[in-house]
């Protein structure tokens, strides 16, 4: 086959599969829900506390089922807006992350908290997806770092990190809607 049909068979393929991509993206039966937020103060730390629903693929159960770790962060941003047309300054930049496994063995479905390392076992599922979508009383930020006078804007979203899957699986997550598994951000602001 010549390189310049190659070529072509490579760009037919790749558009099929972005085609497939961006059609099915919304139609799979897997989604997170875009999560909740709410922020308050204790001993002059902002908490977040922060809600989404987490429903799985049947391609990512079955790839759980299969031994494959699965690993959820939540990300969070808080910026202080600044007037004009300046774009806003980064205060901070957390991540909370979370590891989910099943053990065939025991039946139980394994949540460790990267952050700090601690370990829950769940019997089903869902109990344990529930539990990675509830970061309550979360540390984002020191009062004493917001200490220029404005508005800050804060950020939340929850996703399925793709570079943690091994290797073989990497190009389906990023090729298949049934591996995209990722809110928008929230928005919201204090002073």
């Amino acid at each position: 086959m010549s390189a310049s049909r190659r070529l072509l068979s490579y760009v037919a393929l790749l558009a099929a599969v972005a085609g497939t991509q961006l059609t099915s993206a919304r139609a799979a039966e897997g989604d997170i829900s875009r999560p909740s937020a709410s922020v308050r103060v204790v001993d002059g730390v902002y908490l977040l506390d922060s809600v989404a629903r987490i429903q799985l693929t049947e391609p990512v159960v079955t790839a759980l089922h299969s031994g494959v770790a699965l690993t959820f962060a939540w990300e969070v941003e808080i910026g202080r807006e600044r007037a004009w047309w300046w774009p806003e300054a980064e205060v901070a930049y957390v991540t909370q992350r979370y590891r989910l496994e099943y053990h065939a063995l025991s039946l139980q479905y394994l949540v460790t908290n990267l952050n700090t390392g601690e370990r829950r076992s769940f019997t089903r599922l869902p109990t344990a997806l529930d539990f990675i979508g509830q970061l309550i009383g979360f540390p984002i930020v020191d009062r004493v770092l917001l200490d220029d006078p404005g508005r800050y804007t804060g950020y939340v979203r929850l996703r399925l990190e793709h570079n943690t899957l091994p290797l073989p699986l990497r190009p389906a997550a990023l090729f298949s809607a049934a591996w995209y598994l990722e809110t928008d951000w929230r928005e919201w602001s204090f002073e």
